[in-house]
């Protein structure tokens, strides 16, 4: 089976995630392509999709949602999964979160379960470099000097496993329902 990993990332962080799930179902048998959204290939020519954006503000970035709202009718009729990949965040209490039930969903994933169905949605706690982000940037995430006191901890937060686990799962899915076809 072909499937076709399309991402969007900033700084990588989303690239890099892309690029383990891809070494996971390669591992698994299956055909995997990594691609940036804006250069896509057009998922028509694969057999399933996976499709990942960084999180700011709540929101994917504007070139995974233009692919997924550009190929929404091939989409929705192929084994598509989603992920998204945020800063290290902070619950309510401002600790740092550890889980990544703990950061909101993107504001696109309930229009996206709506027009393409998607078999699953996942978070993965992502990094924040303090110095790949712009003054403004700073500015708006409100980073101190002092990390234990940062709102957005700086750092990875990325839990390798479960982006493995994950992928495992979806391997397992895609080669189930090729034995059934």
């Amino acid at each position: 089976m072909r499937v076709l990993i399309v991402y969007a990332s900033r700084s990588g962080a989303t690239r890099e995630i892309a690029e383990r799930i891809a070494f996971v179902l390669l591992r698994q048998g299956l055909e995997a392509t990594v691609q940036p959204a804006q250069h896509a290939d057009d998922p028509a020519r694969y057999d399933a999709s996976l499709i990942g954006s960084a999180t700011y503000y709540f929101r994917w970035m504007k070139p995974a949602t233009k692919f997924v709202r550009r190929n929404r009718d091939v989409l929705a009729n192929r084994p598509v999964w989603l992920f998204s990949s945020g800063s290290s965040g902070s619950e309510a209490n401002g600790s740092q979160a550890r889980d990544a039930r703990a950061v909101a969903e993107p504001k696109e994933i309930a229009e996206f379960r709506q027009s393409i169905t998607p078999r699953g949605h996942r978070v993965f706690l992502g990094t924040l470099d303090r110095n790949k982000l712009g003054f403004i940037h700073r500015l708006l995430l409100k980073l101190p000097a002092n990390r234990d006191e940062a709102l957005f901890p700086v750092g990875n937060a990325r839990d390798w496993n479960a982006v493995e686990d994950w992928a495992f799962s979806i391997a397992r899915a895609l080669r189930s329902a090729n034995r059934a076809a």
